[in-house]
Formats: structure tokens, C-alpha cells, sequence
């Protein structure tokens, strides 16, 4: 792999924390999840804070540890409902409850639309690849985008490098001309470039410091990285 500017076709990226600013939506569907369970229990304690935890500890259970994000907060619902003495008929409506929640409140980064357009008006195919579950339509960002791939339709998620491995393989071009670009060096930049990818890192908090890694501190800085075709 090349430093830049790197000669690729292809622009991969991950959704949440690089496109789309995920946190606080996270919490607000926590906090919607959380009335709902106490609304069916009776209870008044029950807080947000319990069911990320409960999420923690599905993930590292073994049984689950190679399960999808979302079939990972489904059980983490399940699990406190059943320790709350809840029927399991509830866990629909704490599972779409959390999910409306949140995705009302998810907001595109500022830097997302300019970036895109421009890397779109210079021909490059742009790629959505996630471990998540949200929807580009919804968001208005699917125009830019000439194709998805969701981890819980291929059964492969990051930080196995075959994530990304499937993505080149799916879009039809090889991973020597794929730029991938993500938020996480664990998650994103690193399995890329285990699966022969180009990789930049999205650090808007300057949090890396590392002069080994390729990273930007907004989206509109990628444009210079890629060589013209």
C-alpha cells in the first residue's frame, strides 16, 4: 500500500462515527428503551446506564461474541426484562422503542454532504460499508452512494478484515484501488489495511497521535489524499 495521494476507484465508508454522529442518539434510544421496560415492569429504577451495561455483557459473552451488533442489543433487552420478572412479549416494543428513538436522533457531521458531493463529482465510486443498521435513505445521504454492504446481511462484521474483503469483492474492484474510511483505528483503519486496503482515519478530536497513520481531521480534507483519475 501507498501513502497518498492514493490511486483508487473506489471510496469505502464506515456509517456511524464517520458519517453520522451517533452517540447522543445512542442514548436517547437507551433512554427510550429504558421507560419502556419500566413501564412494562412497574418499576421506576430502571436507567439507561443498566442497559448499556447489560449490552457490554452480551457482547463479551462467548455465545454471542461473534453475533451482530443488533441481534447483541436485542438479547441485552431480553435479559433485563427477564431479570425484571417481564414476560418476553415486551421485547418488541423495547427493541422498536429504542430503535425510533434513535434514529430520530441521529445528525449528519457538517463536513459529510461537502465531501461526498465532491468525491462524487470526480467520478469516484462511493461505498456505505457498517456493523450497524442505519439506513443512508433515511438520512438523505443514499443519492451519494453507489452501493451498501450491512454486516448482519453478509455475516461478517469488523474487525474481521473479511468485512472489508467482501466489500471490494462486491463492488466489483480490487482492494489496491479501495480507500477505506472510518472513525475507529481498531474497527476501520487497521482490518482495511489488513485486507489490502488504503486506509484514513477521520479523527475530528485530533485524539490519534500517531505519524504512522493516515488520518484527516474532517471529511473535506479526503479529496487531497486521492490522485486525480
Amino acid at each position: 500500500m501507498s501513502s497518498p495521494p492514493f490511486a483508487v476507484s473506489h471510496v469505502i465508508f464506515d456509517i456511524e462515527g464517520t458519517l453520522v454522529a451517533h452517540v447522543r442518539a445512542i442514548r436517547a434510544g437507551l433512554a427510550a428503551a429504558a421507560a419502556e421496560v419500566a413501564a412494562r415492569t412497574g418499576r421506576s429504577d430502571v436507567r439507561p446506564e443498566e442497559l448499556w451495561a447489560m449490552r457490554n455483557e452480551v457482547a463479551v459473552d462467548p455465545a454471542w461474541r461473534d453475533r451482530s451488533p443488533t441481534a447483541i442489543r436485542r438479547e441485552s433487552f431480553r435479559r433485563v426484562l427477564v431479570a425484571y420478572a417481564a414476560t418476553e412479549d415486551a421485547l418488541g416494543e423495547v427493541h422498536d422503542g429504542y430503535y425510533r428513538a434513535r434514529n430520530a436522533a441521529l445528525t449528519v457531521f457538517p463536513d459529510v454532504e461537502p465531501a461526498l458531493a465532491a468525491l462524487q463529482a470526480r467520478g469516484l465510486m462511493l461505498v456505505a460499508a457498517s456493523n450497524g443498521n442505519v439506513q443512508l435513505d433515511v438520512l438523505g445521504l443514499d443519492r451519494y452512494f453507489a452501493g451498501t454492504q450491512y454486516a448482519d446481511d453478509i455475516g461478517v462484521w469488523k474487525p474481521n478484515p473479511g468485512f472489508f474483503t467482501l466489500a471490494v469483492e462486491r463492488s466489483g474492484v480490487s482492494a489496491a484501488a479501495s480507500l477505506a474510511v472510518g472513525d475507529r483505528l481498531d474497527n476501520d483503519y487497521e482490518p482495511a489495511r489488513a485486507a489490502g486496503l488504503h486506509a484514513v482515519l477521520v479523527d475530528r478530536a485530533n485524539r490519534v497521535d500517531d505519524a504512522a497513520v493516515v488520518r484527516v481531521r474532517a471529511l473535506t480534507e479526503l479529496a487531497a489524499l486521492i490522485a486525480p483519475s
